[in-house]
Parts: C-alpha cells; structure tokens; sequence
C-alpha cells in the first residue's frame, strides 16, 4: 500500500530515522522563522502633556478655577500591560516631552483595577504617580528614521490630549509616516484628536472615508458632570462629592461648549467633517460606565472610551500580527463588556455586574 493510502487511511508509513531527524530539524527552524514575527513588536505609545484646564461653564464654583486632567489613566495602563504580555518593547512619548500627567481622578477611581495598581507609585507625600509617564520622549526626537523599527503607534486619549494632539505637527507626523509606511495606527477615547488633522502625501486626510469610532459626542455631554461628580453618588466615600455639592446636585461644566471656547472640537464632529464614517455604541449608564468597543479599519485600530483600553491594543496587536502575516482584517466593529466600573448611579440602581469574558479581536490570524 502506497504511503498516500496509508495517510488517507488514519495510518502513517514508517519513515527511516535519518528521515525523522532532518523533519525534526526543519520544523524548529519552521517555529524559528515564526518567532519574530509572533512577538518582539515595538510600540510608541504617546500621551498628552496638558494638566490643567479652566471651566468657563457649570456651577459657580468651578468657574475660574483650574481643573487638573491629563491621560486617563486605564486608557495607558490596561494597554502597556497588554503590549508587555505579548513581548513588545514600549516607548513612551508625548508632544514636548518630559511628564505626561495622568489625571488624578483616575487614581481614585481605578483604586482597585490591578493592571493600574501595579504600575501606580507614591511620592514621599503620598500623591500617586505612575513613573513610566514621568519622563517621557519629545515627539520631536522620533524621526521618520527611528520610526521605521516601530510596527504600532497607540495615542492614548484623556481630556488632555484635546489641546495639544490635534494641533500638534511630530504626531501628525508621526501618523502619517506609520500609515504610509504600511504600520498599525491606533488609538482610544479622545486619542484619535491626534488623527484628525492629518495629512498623506496625496493630500488627503488619514481618516477620511475609514470607519473609526473614539470618545462620542453623546459621552461629551455627561463628561463635565462625571468628571466632577462620578464619586459623588449615595453611600460613596466620605470625600467623594466636590466641595458644595452632594449627589442630589452635583453637576460640572458643558465640555461642547468648553472646547470651541477654548480652541479645539468635538472628535465625532471633527471625524466626520474629515470623511470618515463614524460608529458608537450607546452607552447605558446606570450598568456600564463607558462601554468598551473597537473598530477596525484594515492598519487603522480605534476604540470608544476608556473601557476599551485593554481591547484596542488587544486588536492593534492583532493587526500587526496580520499585517506580518500579509492578511488583511475585514472591516469590523466589536463589542465587548469585558471591563466596567461597578458604580451605581443612584442607591435605587441594581448593583453593577462586570462580566470577564466576550472579546474576540481575532481575524484567524493570532498565533
């Protein structure tokens, strides 16, 4: 009987040992091969230098006075961890370099999120920090020439950051040279600010006519008063509402309104103005506090809020491994509940259920 008779039989010939050897050897060199392309990803991530803010809008009491923000603090620790746990080598930048302030609001809020924890430190007077944003590299020192060993570019998002991405020219740099040089371009929440005035070398902006997604105008219209007021809830902690306030009259500034005040936009309202086809999820929020979901448009990876930090580098990830791969992800959007904050709204809310699983960002190409 013939070996093909033999494989088509559930049976396999005997093959000579010297055979077995050389097959042996050429499948670990196979694996060899497969390696690097597997793992050993360098990622830029980049975060925003802006700290502080100053509502011309809202209650009284918070008019005129500074607000701190920054990058919001899951969006950068839930994706570092995930690019780390494939073995990817990260540099952390920002448009002038030097510290790249979390908002404070994050350490509390996310007090007890482990990814966060573990990469949170305290200074001698007990502030929190996170010391891998302290000192970071100015956009400017990344050159088109050292950009050429990165594969992903991941823009953080914050408030912060929709001051100075937009209008700054080394990220929109950065931006253009990774698309065009057919690397993964991604980003969460208000991270796509950075996108949203770039240019290719046709002329044409990177976004137009890509189905993206990032913070939605909906959420901008809660996002004053849940910056203010997400602690300030019944039996939340003692310090929890801002000073005047309790939770049957806690509210904060119009942040619509703040931006075009202060010279910047809406990220819906700007996605669309440039070309691209904008989709959201809605958010429910007496269950979910920012509902995760990222879309993928073939290199370009975005993700809605702050829930999807951990899924839109899961899914830039992927896409890198794809691109290696020379395959291409279909155009798709992707829901996942797998990260929420367990805050009720109000005492008469059901108590918050986060489930831990229900996102595949896989396109069959994860190794």
């Amino acid at each position: 009987m013939s070996p093909t008779a033999l494989v088509a039989k559930g049976q396999m010939p005997r093959l000579p040992a010297k055979t077995l050897s050389i097959l042996a050897l050429a499948v670990v060199c196979l694996f060899s091969l497969q390696g690097p392309v597997a793992h050993g990803c360098k990622v830029l991530q980049i975060v925003t230098n802006v700290g502080n803010w100053t509502p011309t809008t809202g209650p009284a009491q918070i008019i005129g006075k500074p607000k701190s923000t920054g990058y919001w603090l899951v969006e950068f620790t839930h994706s570092y961890t995930y690019f780390k746990s494939r073995n990817c080598s990260i540099t952390v930048a920002s448009p002038k370099g030097g510290v790249g302030p979390a908002d404070p609001q994050g350490f509390a809020f996310y007090a007890a999120d482990p990814l966060s924890q573990a990469l949170i430190a305290k200074r001698p007077d007990g502030s929190q920090y996170v010391p891998l944003t302290e000192d970071t590299m100015p956009a400017s020192q990344i050159t088109n020439k050292t950009l050429a060993s990165f594969d992903i570019v991941f823009y953080v998002g914050g408030t912060g950051g929709m001051w100075d991405y937009p209008y700054d020219e080394n990220l929109q740099r950065i931006a253009a040279y990774m698309w065009e040089s057919n690397k993964v371009v991604s980003a969460v929440c208000h991270g796509p600010m950075a996108l949203t005035n770039v240019r290719l070398t046709n002329g044409e902006y990177l976004v137009s006519g890509k189905l993206m997604t990032g913070f939605s105008n909906d959420e901008e219209e809660v996002l004053g008063t849940s910056n203010y007021c997400a602690l300030c809830y019944p039996g939340g902690p003692p310090d929890g509402c801002p000073t005047g306030f309790s939770p049957s009259n806690c509210t904060g500034p119009h942040m619509p309104t703040e931006y075009y005040a202060q010279g910047t936009y809406l990220l819906e309202s700007k996605l669309k103005e440039r070309g691209a086809m904008y989709v959201g999820t809605e958010q429910d929020w007496k269950t979910y506090y920012f509902r995760p979901h990222v879309v993928r448009h073939g290199r370009l990876v975005t993700g809605q809020n702050p829930g999807a930090g951990y899924e839109t580098a899961e899914a830039a990830y992927d896409t890198y491994i794809m691109n290696k791969r020379k395959r291409r992800c279909k155009v798709t959007t992707q829901f996942a509940d797998t990260f929420c904050t367990p805050i009720q709204q109000s005492a008469s809310d059901p108590p918050v259920k986060c489930k831990t699983a229900g996102y595949l960002p896989n396109c069959g190409s994860r190794d």
